[in-house]
């Protein structure tokens, strides 16, 4: 009776598991053409991609007639379709009290409550500047300047408190982690001083709780307060060993999703590099995980520094940092494939013969791993191409089920492979039409 009890729940837990769908890398969006260092990324209320580019752009991008000499920073703007906004790129913004060429390098970008992008400067030779940019005509409404070189902002969204924090804090504590109000009015400091050198770092909704991801720090620190009139006191770490440069939450979901690292990082870091991960605060784990696909094997100098996703979260945008010759974006959608959890408890990592075989169209593919980890499962062809990802996600213990549909690929010999943090299975096998 107790055994059955136990297989009982553990098929329940298994259940409670099924992902019906998995992030899929489209590859270099909009085109190859678009490369260079993503160092910050949003997507607006109308599916706006809006990307900070490190380099410089050349002067060509300045207006006709402009005496302008020097280089210029570009802030692109691709609609959903990959077509470039009509006011993109954008390396001035002009109003009716200041005239700002975009001369230094961009330092952070996030989505603002109203929908509206909040868009960070460095220094030299213009000051460190805060901008509130109109997303539906890339005009700033606002700028506010700072103390200091700081990190992509966070929004609590309910009250409306941006947060603000430096990339590298002060040896002498001048940098503090400030709250402004929608109208870039200065609230006061969340945190006297920060830990760690830091590119992003996001808040709860309500603005009672910060998630510090400085990435030499190896960890996430979790600050709370109990309420707007209290002060921040650090509670707790999470995600020990990440060495984090990007985080957002998930429109959706709520999820909020970590990058894990780059091949920069030690030896035995613990997470996948350039990949991201997202943590669900009620089961207080990791459920998901999207890959940047490298363009050169294993690259160390990209480094997973944007992500932003969609309004309906179905699609995310990621960037690297790093070196010019990289895609500036690279876009996932999520597919359709369902993984499904088996009654049968592992005793190993397993990859099964697919049934049928000889196929056409569709075969199941059976796996085991028996631990949690990073499951990825994808489809070659006789010359090593990659024609499918059936899965690309964190999986619980146990066995799973994946229904391949081959319905757009030639006949022929396929091989098809399951990858994990600790071992890589390989089988073939034939689609007949």
């Amino acid at each position: 009776m107790l055994k059955k009890l136990t297989l009982l729940l553990a098929v329940v837990f298994l259940m409670a598991s099924i992902s019906k769908a998995q992030w899929t890398n489209q590859g270099a969006w909009p085109n190859d053409t678009f490369k260079g260092q993503n160092h910050s990324m949003a997507v607006d209320p109308d599916g706006k991609v809006w990307v900070g580019w490190w380099g410089p752009a050349v002067k060509h991008v300045v207006a006709p007639g402009d005496t302008l000499k020097k280089n210029v920073y570009l802030i692109y703007v691709f609609n959903p379709n990959g077509t470039q906004a009509s006011f993109s790129p954008i390396w001035r913004f002009v109003t009716s009290t200041y005239t700002d060429t975009l001369l230094t390098t961009n330092r952070g970008m996030r989505l603002n409550k109203d929908g509206n992008i909040l868009f960070l400067t460095g220094s030299s030779p213009t000051p460190n500047y805060m901008y509130m940019v109109n997303y539906k005509t890339g005009q700033a409404l606002k700028r506010v300047q700072l103390k200091y070189t700081a990190a992509a902002p966070a929004v609590a969204t309910t009250p409306g408190i941006i947060f603000v924090a430096p990339v590298v804090p002060s040896a002498t504590g001048a940098s503090p982690m400030e709250m402004y109000d929608q109208n870039f009015t200065l609230i006061g400091n969340a945190l006297t001083s920060t830990v760690g050198f830091s590119r992003s770092f996001e808040v709860s909704k309500d603005g009672n709780t910060i998630y510090w991801a400085g990435y030499t720090n190896g960890k996430v620190f979790v600050y709370n307060r109990a309420t707007e009139f209290d002060s921040f006191t650090r509670k707790d770490s999470m995600m020990i060993g990440v060495d984090s440069e990007s985080m957002t939450w998930h429109p959706k979901t709520n999820h909020l999703w970590i990058s894990g690292g780059s091949n920069n990082d030690k030896p035995d870091h613990p997470f996948t590099p350039n990949t991201w991960y997202a943590y669900d605060f009620n089961q207080k784990k990791v459920v998901d995980s999207l890959k940047w696909t490298f363009t050169v094997p294993n690259a160390t100098a990209e480094r997973p520094r944007a992500l932003a996703f969609s309004p309906d979260g179905n699609t995310a945008y990621i960037g690297c940092f790093g070196g010019s010759g990289y895609p500036l974006v690279q876009k996932l959608t999520k597919s359709g494939s369902d993984v499904k959890p088996l009654d049968e408890i592992p005793t190993g990592y397993a990859l099964s013969q697919n049934y049928p075989n000889p196929f056409n169209p569709t075969t199941l593919i059976k796996f085991s791993i028996p631990e949690e980890g990073l499951v990825t499962l994808k489809v070659y062809n006789t010359v090593g191409q990659e024609v499918a990802t059936l899965v690309n996600e964190f999986k619980t213990r146990g066995t799973y089920e994946v229904d391949f549909n081959a319905s757009n690929l030639a006949s022929g010999v396929y091989m098809y492979t399951l990858y994990t943090s600790k071992t890589t299975l390989s089988k073939k096998m034939l689609l007949i039409k």
